[in-house]
Formats: structure tokens, C-alpha cells, sequence
């Protein structure tokens, strides 16, 4: 608000700083949720920092002050103290008749006071507290960041009621009965991340124990424990334990966990070899100690005799969501628990009870509360390698944090659609879900993958059954996506990319070897087997139309320009169209695009460029969507002014030149599209493409000519400059140019001979990636409002929609503040004087895992946004509104014909015949494919 009161339009918000609300989480849940925490095995914080005992809690404080003083900008060492002590320190008013602060603070006291500084004491379903001084939205955004900083699951149990809390209810209850009464859709969801953390731990839980499984497959970049082996030692290490604090809690409350571990010498179930490494599991751990953990194979073989039903789950994965909480942890096993995150909830609570009542009765048992904190502790740090931390922008960080899923989540496989249905909604029904994921490699593989989710979500509908609001069945859709890389060694995935793209897909002459048909035609023809497959089987099974929906293209945004993706979305959507002509298809109707693009950008007008290029050459003009596309709603100033200067390699700031230069002269545009010059930058720009083409290509070339080397690029296997519309592989791509029509072309020898160069020079690459310093001044800010300014109007004539997912946005997109997120100037609550046309929007979770969300959550934090930007409750109410109706319009599923029971039937038929399963089992279902 401003100074009359007013709400300040977005855009005119304070320069972006750290927030608040993340220190805050952050210096609250350290000593929990950090390294430092579990090698001092902390099982008590001292205040005052001196005495007995207190070296652990300097050596927290120590390291906590480190790590802020790098983040927190803008933080004096007397405002961190002060949260430190706030939340560390202050359970004052959890002991009755103590009025000065105590001397020591048990980590049971500052768990508790940590679940009451933000939850309710409520029962089942509890809310975020308020206390006097906070409104409402200040306070969900506190609770938001801290739940980005630790699991929710943990703070809930820790609430002392009966029963516990399992779920926090932070969406507005009457936005939440609109949403569900008249049909939410999920337009962006990616089914192999689509689950939340309590799942995602019961499936590691299982995942561990599985003997094939590859300690390598953990590793990566980043690591908290540093490497894959190390990581699965101290999981296994904490899973066992688990099971050991869960028998101490079951036989004997009263019984010191040394004292039961003393009396299985005592069993003769328990050889003396297992007895050592459960001994030398307990140490390790306790203290933290890795030099004495024992190593892989010892720990799964003891653990293996605690969790025999987790050992032999790699043949026999859960088939149902029940089984998953059933069977996954051990604790729910033993207990016969089969609520969701039932084990873990009982090993928090009942270890919590215990630890107070053997407080109380002066009988405190140092071993068990030491392991008991442990293992929070690797479960906290697992939560953090899994959920992508904030303040690591950009989609190469992305790639990091869900790659690190990899086979923890393979015990979910065959209920993906399930655990997808039941976190979008948070368990509520919602209308429809389509979900995401990759192309593979052939078409048995592609129907196997089609088989076993349409097999989950045949179990969706027999649990929900008409569970929507008019009494229709909720639709299910897949969307397949080609996935963008850097190069085929994974040096980037790795953390290791060499210098000047060297080694990647872009390079024509990697390594002195002739790559044929020069730059990305390895990518090109890696991403053809996997199209080729994704064709044989629509061709095979037309019918599988209804429910293979879109086609997408994620991960790495910048590592492969559109111009190599266009023939391939064009050949799928032709063959698409050819199969659902087909007497079989029963009359399916056109597939849809979609793509990833705009997210991740170095400069504001690269990812205005991209989304162009996407636009214009890879969506059809029936509509479709953009994914993310949040450089279309970045404020120009505010971006400028947080960034100062921005470094990317010569080529791609070429390209931006020559697209801003394409824009100003409606060079080869569709109707619509063309924006107003700023004063003196048509020139400046021309210059700059003169200065910089020089540069890369060795010689000046005329801003007309490598427009339309921009425009051939992207229609180089597309009537009409081609001659005839070809299919995909290493011969289209190679051969592409001679297939062209260059009548068709403008000054065709000098585009010919630029367009060779640029695909096959490995000089004209290597000068390319030469690095360029731009400095964001006034002319390139006015130029970015321009460009922005009709790429808006362009997309809203087009009614081209754009999927928006606030959490992902946030994260990836460094907003930091979700009053910065670009929907409030993409689609403003209220419309704004001399605003371009709104865009349409529609509202997606994207990655539930990765961004510790789902879908009706991200609903509520745009309600957020717009509340703390200053529209009033009537105003954000019917903006939502217009957001669900317009995502319930955009969505690419369908009703299935003559009912989904029937049609799920019918495909699961079709598939399995195709892949030849046995036809008895066809409707009753073999296991799922793995």
C-alpha cells in the first residue's frame, strides 16, 4: 500500500531483498534441518552459550550466522540474534509457572514451541496461528517458507491434541467450496514427481532395502552427505533405527533403550555378526560418526531382517495407494497402520510422549532422545535434498534437486495416477488431471508405461467414482514431453560443464569428430527414435488418442533452440492427426502442444524470444499453451534493476538483437504482431547485429539477411520453403537444407551460406560462445517493454493460454516475493489504465515433490499474492474464479465415451494387446510394469 492508502500497481513494489519470512524459517528450523545439527547430535539447546553441555549449541550458532551471512542481505547480526532467540530459546510459554527464560532448552520444548508458533491446537484439520499483531496473509506466508524449509508432517505431529492434526487447511474456505463445486482442473502436473514427501519417505523407506539398487544412482551435484553411497548408508542406517525406537516404545516405555539392545544378545533369532553391526548402526548414528557406520551391504542384510516385506519389494511393487502406506514403512507393517503417513505420525508422537513422561519422571533416557533427534535429523535433510531450496533460481538447479529422486520413488511406480489424483487435490476431488511424462525409447516400452497408468487411474475411478460436483467422472489425459539436454556425457547434470560448451549437443565438430548435419544432430536423432515410437504406437493403438493428450518439451530450457524441436512437434501432430482419422481412434479428438518456455532466461528479451520462437513455430493456431512463460509478466524495470547486467554467450544475444530487430519491422510476423520502436534503437540495434555478426561469423551481415536465416532455421523441414514435408532422423536433419524451396527465400546464397556455417562451423560456434557484457540501461529496458508489450497482445489475441505455477515460478524464478509473481501484470485483478490485453491464464502444481505443494495450495497462494498486493477479498475472489474457468476450458483431457470405467477397459485392452500380456489378466491387471 502506499502512503494515500492506495494499492500500488505491480511493479512499483520496494527492490527485491532476501525475504523476511525465509530467514526466519530458515534460522527456525536449523536446528533440525542442518548439517551442523546432526554431527553434534543435539538434544538440547544452552541460551546462554557457556558451561556444560553448551559447546554444541555455539557450534549451531556458529555455523547458522555463517550460512545467513551469506544470504541474508540486508540482515544486521541484531536482527538474526533476535529470531534466533525467538525460536530457539523462548518454550516459556510452554511450562506452566516459569516466568524467566530456562536454562536449557530440550529439543522436544523447542519442536513444541515451534508447532505452536505456527499451528493451531486443533485436532484433524488445524490452521496456521495468528497472533495479535499479524493479519492473516503475513502469517500464511511465514508458515509457507517454513514449510519450504522442513516436512509439514513433522510440525503437525508435534501439535498436543488428540488426534493429532493431519492436514493444515491455509486455502480460504469459500474459494476452496468454489473451486471444488464447480470443477478444478490440474493442467501441469509431472506424474513421476507427483507425489508429497510423507509418500516419497515410505517409498524410500522400501527403495533402500531393495538389493539391486545402485548406490551410484544417488549421486549428484550438491549433495548434503556429499555422495550417493554415503547418502543410502545413512539412510539405512536411519530406517533401522526407526525400527529399533519403535520396539523400545512398544515393549516397555520404561525400558532404556541400552537395556533392550543389551537383551537381543539374549535372543537366539539374532546371530552375534547381526547384533555387531545393529550395535555399530546405533553409534554410527548417535554421534554421527561415519568412520564407524557399517557399509552398504552389512546394514541392507540387517535391515532386510527388520523390513523382510521391503526386500523383496523390487518384484513386488505396491499395487494400490493403501498398500503403499501399508507395506513401504515398517513401523505401519508392524503396526497394521494403513492411514496415510500413519507410521511415521506414531513414531513422532509416541517417541514425543515418551521422552516427556520419562522427563517427568525423572528417569530421562539420553540415548533414545539422541537417536530419536538423528533420525528427524537425516529425514529433515532428506526433505531438503528433495525440495528445492530457495534463493537456487534457474532450471539447471531444477534438474539437480529431481534427478535426486531417481530410484526412491520406484516403489510408487504402479500407483502413480493414484498418488497424482490424491495429492492435487489434497485428497478433495477435482474434475480433471493431466499429467506429464517422457517420450521412451520404443513403442512396447511407450505402451507399457500407457498401460500401467491407465491401470492406476481404472483404480482412481473405482474409488472416487462420480466424485464431481455435477456427478460426471473426473478425466485423466497424458501428456508426453521430449526432454531438452546440454549433451550426451551428462557433464552438465553433473555439475561439471566444461568451458565454452565444449562437449555439447551444440558443438558441430565435438572433440575433432564430424558430427553429420552439424550442430544438435545428435539430440535430433536421440529425440527421433523416441518420436518414431511414440507414432508406431499411434498408429498400432489409435484408441490410445484419448487419453495420450499433448505433447510437450521440458527440463532444459536453453540448451536446444526451438528451430531443432519444430520438425519433431510437427511430425507427431501429423501422424497424430492421420491416427485419429482412423476408424479406431472412435473418433479421438486432435492432439494438443504445449511446451515449456520463458522460464529461465539470461536476458528478459532471450526468454521473449523463445517464447516467440514457440509461438510461431511449434503451436498450431488452435490454441494450445505455454508453459510457465513468466518473462512475459517480469516487470522490465524491476528485473533490470535487480540483475544490473547480465553475460551470455555472443550468439544468443545475436539472435535477441536480430529478434527485437524482426519485431520493429514486422519481418516475416503473423498478423499482430509488431512492436513500437522506442526512440533511436532501431539504429542502436542495427549497429549492434552489424558489431556482433562480425564477431561471430567473421564478417558483417546485413540485420535483413540473418532475419531471414532465423526465419529458414525454423522452417527448414516445413512447407512451403520445403519442398515436401519429410519425417525425422539423422537423413531429415542432415539433408534438410537441400529439401528446401529456395526460390521461397530471400537473398537465398547469403542465408544458404549463413545457415551452413552457423549449423557446421566449429569456428563460427566457438566464437559464438565468446561472452558478452550487457548493461541493462535505459535503452534495453525500454526495448524490453516494448518487445514484452506486443508479444502480450499477440498472445492474448491468440487466446494461446499460459500455464502458471506459483511455487515453481518462486523457486525457479528467484521471485522471492509472490506479489512479484508475473500473473498480477499478466492478469491483473482489476484491470489497469493503459495495460496491453490480459492473458489468459491456467493454474498448475507442476512438480507437487520438488516445490512442496499441489494444486488447490497454488490457488490459494495466488489469493495470497493478490491480498498482499492490495486487491480486496471481491476482487481476488472472481479473478480466481475467471483462473479456474479458463483452466477448465484450456485443459487438454476429455470425457471418455460411452463412461471412463468402459473406455479404461477398452484401452487397457488395446495396450495389452499390443504388448501381447496374457489376455486373462488384461482387465484383472498384471503387475504393473517397472
Amino acid at each position: 500500500m502506499g502512503t494515500d492508502g492506495q494499492r500500488q500497481p505491480p511493479g512499483n513494489l520496494a527492490p527485491r531483498r532476501v525475504p523476511e519470512a525465509y530467514v526466519r524459517a530458515e534460522v527456525a528450523s536449523f536446528p533440525l534441518t542442518s548439517l551442523r545439527a546432526f554431527q553434534e547430535a543435539l538434544t538440547e539447546l544452552v541460551p546462554s552459550l557457556e558451561g556444560p553441555g553448551a559447546g554444541s549449541t555455539r557450534a549451531l550458532w556458529r555455523e547458522c550466522e555463517k550460512g545467513l551471512s551469506e544470504h541474508a542481505s540486508g540482515w544486521s547480526l541484531d536482527r538474526l540474534i533476535a529470531v534466533r532467540d525467538v525460536f530457539w530459546f523462548d518454550s516459556r510459554r510452554h511450562i506452566r509457572g516459569q516466568r524467566d527464560p530456562p536454562r536449557r532448552v530440550s529439543m522436544a520444548g523447542y519442536l513444541l514451541h515451534l508447532a505452536d508458533t505456527h499451528l493451531e491446537r486443533r485436532p484433524g484439520v488445524t490452521v496456521v496461528a495468528q497472533d495479535t499483531e499479524a493479519g492473516s496473509v503475513d502469517a500464511i506466508t511465514h508458515y509457507r517458507w517454513l514449510t519450504f524449509a522442513m516436512p509439514e508432517d513433522l510440525l503437525m505431529s508435534a501439535v498436543p491434541v488428540e488426534p493429532p492434526p493431519t492436514r493444515v487447511d491455509i486455502e480460504p474456505p469459500l474459494l476452496m467450496r468454489h473451486l471444488l463445486d464447480r470443477g478444478v482442473t490440474e493442467v501441469h502436473h509431472h506424474v513421476n514427481a507427483g507425489m508429497d514427501f510423507p509418500l516419497l519417505w515410505a517409498s524410500l523407506l522400501s527403495a533402500i532395502a531393495d538389493p539391486t539398487l545402485d548406490a551410484r544412482l544417488l549421486s549428484g551435484p550438491g549433495l548434503i552427505f556429499g555422495d550417493g553411497e554415503t547418502m543410502l548408508r545413512w539412510l539405512l542406517a536411519t530406517a533401522v533405527t526407526r525400527c529399533v525406537l519403535a520396539e523400545v516404545i512398544l515393549r516397555d516405555g520404561r525400558q532404556p533403550l541400552l537395556d533392550f539392545v543389551r537383551g537381543l544378545r539374549e535372543s537366539s533369532i539374532w546371530m552375534p555378526q547381526r547384533r555387531r553391526v545393529l550395535a555399530r548402526t546405533l553409534e554410527a548414528l548417535s554421534r554421527a560418526r561415519l568412520e564407524v557406520l557399517p557399509e552398504v551391504d552389512e546394514l541392507r542384510e540387517l535391515y532386510g531382517d527388520l523390513h523382510p516385506m521391503a526386500a523383496r519389494g523390487g518384484a513386488e511393487l505396491p499395487e494400490t495407494l493403501d498398500e503403499v502406506w501399508r507395506r513401504c514403512d515398517p513401523i505401519a507393517l508392524r503396526m497394521g497402520l494403513h492411514a496415510p503417513n500413519a507410521g511415521e505420525r506414531w513414531l513422532v508422537r509416541f517417541g514425543l510422549r515418551r521422552m516427556r513422561q520419562q522427563d517427568e519422571a525423572g528417569r530421562a533416557d539420553p540415548h533414545f532422545d539422541r537417536l530419536f533427534w538423528q533420525v528427524q535429523r537425516v529425514r529433515c535433510l532428506s526433505y531438503r535434498t528433495y525440495v528445492q531450496r530457495p534463493l537456487t533460481a534457474g532450471l539447471q538447479w531444477f534438474i539437480r534437486f529431481y534427478d535426486r529422486l531417481g530410484a526412491m520413488k520406484r516403489p510408487l511406480h504402479a500407483v502413480r495416477a493414484e498418488v497424482s489424483y490424491a495429492v492435487a487435490g489434497g485428497e478433495q476431488p477435482i474434475a480433471a488431471l493431466e499429467v506429464r511424462t517422457r517420450l521412451m525409447q520404443d513403442s512396447i516400452h511407450m505402451a507399457e508405461e500407457l498401460w500401467g497408468l491407465t491401470r492406476s487411474w481404472r483404480r482412481v475411478l473405482e474409488r472416487v467414482g462420480r466424485a464431481t460436483s455435477d456427478g460426471r467422472q473426473p478425466e485423466f489425459g497424458l501428456v508426453l514431453h521430449l526432454l531438452k539436454a546440454r549433451d550426451p556425457k551428462r557433464h552438465w547434470r553433473e555439475g561439471l560443464p566444461p568451458a565454452h560448451a565444449m562437449g555439447t549437443y551444440a558443438e558441430p565438430v565435438p572433440e575433432g569428430l564430424l558430427r553429420l548435419g552439424g550442430r544438435y544432430a545428435d539430440y535430433f536423432v536421440s529425440q527421433s527414435t523416441q518420436v518414431e515410437a511414440l507414432v508406431e504406437l499411434l498408429r498400432a493403438v489409435p484408441l490410445s488418442l484419448w487419453l495420450v493428450r499433448g505433447l510437450d518439451v521440458a527440463s532444459d530450457e536453453l540448451s536446444v533452440p526451438t528451430w531443432v524441436l519444430a520438425p519433431l512437434y510437427r511430425y507427431v501432430r501429423w501422424e497424430a492427426a492421420r491416427a485419429a482419422a482412423r476408424p479406431a481412434a472412435r473418433g479421438a479428438p486432435p492432439l494438443r502442444l504445449t511446451g515449456h518456455v520463458g522460464e529461465d532466461y539470461r536476458h528478459l528479451m532471450e526468454g521473449l524470444r523463445r517464447i516467440y520462437e514457440c509461438l510461431h513455430y511449434l503451436l498450431d493456431h488452435r490454441g494450445g499453451r505455454l508453459g510457465h512463460a513468466t518473462s512475459l509478466g517480469v516487470e522490465p524495470g524491476m528485473w533490470a534493476e535487480s540483475v544490473g547486467a547480465v553475460m551470455m554467450p555472443a550468439e544468443e544475444r545475436l539472435w535477441d538483437l536480430v529478434f527485437e530487430w524482426r519485431l520493429y519491422g514486422s519481418y516475416r510476423l503473423p498478423p499482430g504482431l509488431s512492436a513500437e520502436a522506442p526512440p533511436g534503437r532501431p539504429q542502436q540495434v542495427e549497429n549492434l547485429i552489424r558489431e556482433l555478426s562480425e564477431g561471430v561469423f567473421g564478417r558483417c551481415v546485413a540485420p535483413h539477411v540473418l532475419a531471414e536465416a532465423h526465419h529458414v532455421l525454423h522452417n527448414l523441414w516445413c512447407p512451403p520453403l520445403a519442398q515436401e514435408a519429410v519425417g525425422v532422423g539423422l537423413d531429415a536433419f542432415s539433408r534438410a537444407s537441400h529439401r528446401l524451396d529456395w526460390i521461397r527465400v530471400r537473398n537465398p546464397r547469403h542465408v544458404q551460406e549463413l545457415i551452413e556455417a552457423y549449423r557446421e562451423d566449429e569456428r563460427v560456434f566457438r566464437r559464438g560462445q565468446q561472452l558478452v557484457d550487457i548493461p541493462l540501461d535505459g535503452s534495453e529496458v525500454a526495448a524490453l517493454r516494448s518487445a514484452q508489450d506486443a508479444l502480450r497482445r499477440y498472445v492474448g489475441a491468440r487466446g494461446t493460454v499460459v500455464e502458471v505455477n506459483p511455487s515453481s515460478n518462486l523457486l525457479i524464478g528467484n521471485l522471492l516475493d509472490l506479489r512479484n509473481h508475473p500473473i498480477l501484470r499478466l492478469l491483473p485483478p482489476r484491470a489497469e489504465e493503459g495495460a496491453p490485453p490480459p492473458v489468459p491464464i491456467a493454474v498448475g502444481a507442476d512438480d507437487p515433490i520438488t516445490f512442496s505443494t499441489f494444486l488447490l495450495r497454488e490457488y490459494s497462494l495466488l489469493h495470497e499474492a493478490a491480498r498482499s498486493a492490495g486487491y480486496s477479498e471481491r476482487e481476488v475472489h472472481e479473478w480466481l474464479s475467471t483462473v479456474r474457468q479458463t483452466s477448465m476450458d484450456a485443459r487438454f483431457t476429455t470425457p471418455w465415451h460411452p463412461s471412463a470405467e468402459r473406455m479404461s477397459d477398452d484401452l487397457l485392452d488395446a495396450l495389452g494387446a499390443y504388448t501381447r500380456r496374457p489376455s486373462e489378466h488384461r482387465r484383472a491387471g498384471a503387475r504393473a510394469p517397472v
